[in-house]
């Protein structure tokens, strides 16, 4: 049963959500932040990422977003959850749900991951309760 709550508040949220474009890689994907839905937990930035796909990827998922946290001071980040939407921009269906290891990882400079960690570890935080 505490599944459909959090299910809900992750649904309702897309619809709601700021996305700033961060980056578009070669094949066309774009990758987005919240800008308004960024929040400071226990000393780490948590952050909602967009990552909408040119062409549905070969199971479907034509889109992902997650939440992901960000220790700005030691460089690296962490995935909390991850969702596969079977619409662009994180609309229709969840196809498939993960939640991360809860493993720290440096990105590499120049990746995307690099790129999101620095935008979201310099944007102001949000004035919204965490999610």
């Amino acid at each position: 049963m505490k599944k459909i709550p959090i299910l809900l508040v992750f649904m309702c949220f897309a619809a709601h959500a700021d996305w700033q474009l961060v980056h578009t890689d070669a094949d066309q994907a774009r990758f987005f932040i919240d800008k308004d839905n960024l929040n400071l937990i226990n000393g780490y930035r948590r952050a909602w990422i967009l990552n909408d796909l040119a062409q549905p990827n070969v199971q479907g998922a034509a889109s992902f977003r997650s939440v992901e946290e960000y220790d700005c001071e030691q460089a690296q980040a962490r995935v909390m959850q991850i969702h596969a939407m079977s619409g662009p921009m994180a609309t229709g269906n969840i196809m498939a749900r993960r939640s991360g290891n809860g493993k720290w990882l440096k990105p590499d400079a120049g990746a995307v991951d690099k790129q999101l960690m620095d935008s979201v570890c310099s944007m102001p935080l949000s004035s919204n309760p965490p999610q």
